[in-house]
């Protein structure tokens, strides 16, 4: 029988279609920048609904985890603690136990006295599981917990090569955090020697720049200074400071807003999105662009999707954190609803498996030491599985 345990927003954008450069006619084919500059947009948009979606799916989610699935984890685990009281003050002491058996049921004991101490919501229900387990295992709960922490930070310093000392191995959000910081100032540090040792190669050997270091230098220049054009005339047209009518003052200064907002951000779409809409521009105008131009703007745009897939890979991992699943298990948002109603299915029967067994073992002295061995094996067998898991770096997800 499996244990369960409990693990540990954004306002959705708005939809845009994606801006298209139509072929003049079917015998004219788009340029090559043209081309990319279509596929930029349909991608952006593509992602840009993607995260609408991941960021609905997982507020749905966590809105029914809370009202379905915990109401039942809480009943799931007071069973659990009935088990746990029965075990300890019934089964145990019970005549005609073996060695081995008894042995083998102070590790179940001490087992399942460990979960429900970590997994207990409040303090009462921590200490009392947890002198449970002081009483039937080799090393008391504070001491096996501060084991067990030591031990998964030395882990994850050798799998992230990153000093944990003072971090929350438990606290995954704390720990992703400080996981972040520490690549960042690698990174940082890295970025920093490049520079140092450029800096010393530039001087010795006293030259300029490549003439593909310059043309870098100017392409990114160029964008930015596309963006910075494009913001220019829609302040010109939008400033609603310029505007008599209090009505279209109102109108251009939530445009206005936008306007910032995109050109902070660096959001070249936007802007352009902006620009049709208020008919600044229209498709043939875009269509017009020289390469060189378009060239500036794809630049920019990729950028732009590099920003929202980085978005979007955060959002999920915070949901796979939060929740403890893995990627396999809910890879796309349309999987996240179904995966809770099939994981709540599976509580509800574990509970009532759970029930029946304790009913069984409490009405049939016989069933007993049947349900030692089983226990016994179950325990080997998530031990190797948890071995493994941590082996190839899966985690199962409950």
């Amino acid at each position: 029988m499996a244990h369960w345990h409990n693990h540990g927003t954004m306002t959705p954008t708005r939809k845009h279609l994606p801006i298209h450069i139509p072929a003049a006619h079917p015998q004219a084919p788009l340029g090559a920048q043209q081309k990319k500059f279509n596929s930029l947009t349909k991608r952006i948009a593509t992602q840009r609904e993607l995260l609408v979606q991941w960021d609905e799916a997982v507020n749905a989610y966590r809105v029914r985890h809370g009202n379905e699935f915990l109401p039942q984890l809480r009943e799931h685990l007071a069973v659990e603690r009935e088990q746990l009281q029965w075990l300890d003050q019934q089964a145990y002491g019970r005549k005609g136990l073996t060695k081995a058996e008894r042995t083998a049921l102070r590790e179940i004991i001490a087992d399942l006295a460990w979960e429900l101490a970590e997994s207990a919501d409040d303090e009462a229900t921590h200490q009392a599981m947890t002198e449970i387990h002081d009483r039937y295992a080799d090393v008391n709960f504070a001491t096996g917990q501060a084991d067990a922490k030591e031990q998964a930070r030395s882990a994850a310093q050798a799998m992230f090569g990153i000093d944990l000392e003072g971090v929350d191995i438990n606290d995954e959000e704390a720990m992703m955090r400080h996981l972040q910081a520490q690549f960042a100032a690698q990174e940082e540090q890295q970025a920093q020697a490049e520079a140092e040792r450029a800096a010393r190669q530039g001087a010795r050997r006293a030259k300029k720049p490549s003439a593909r270091e310059r043309k870098a230098q100017e392409e990114a220049a160029q964008a930015t200074q596309s963006v910075r054009e494009i913001y220019r005339k829609l302040a010109s047209s939008l400033h609603p400071d310029r505007e008599s009518d209090p009505v279209e003052r109102e109108r251009k200064t939530a445009l206005m807003q936008r306007v910032n907002q995109a050109y902070a951000a660096n959001k070249l779409l936007d802007l352009l999105q902006l620009q049709l809409e208020i008919e600044q521009i229209d498709t043939q105008h875009i269509a017009g662009l020289s390469e060189e131009r378009l060239k500036h703007y794809n630049r920019v745009l990729a950028e732009q999707l590099r920003e929202l897939e980085q978005e979007r890979e955060m959002l999920q991992h915070h949901f796979y954190m939060e929740f403890g699943h893995n990627e396999l298990r809910a890879g796309k948002p349309q999987q996240l609803l179904p995966l809770l109603r099939s994981t709540l299915q599976q509580l509800r029967y574990d509970t009532i498996q759970l029930q029946t067994q304790l009913r069984r073992l409490r009405d049939d002295p016989a069933a007993l030491k049947p349900w030692i061995r089983a226990e016994r094996e179950r325990l080997r067998e998530e031990a190797a599985l948890d071995a493994a898991c941590f082996t190839f770096g899966f985690d199962p997800g409950y």
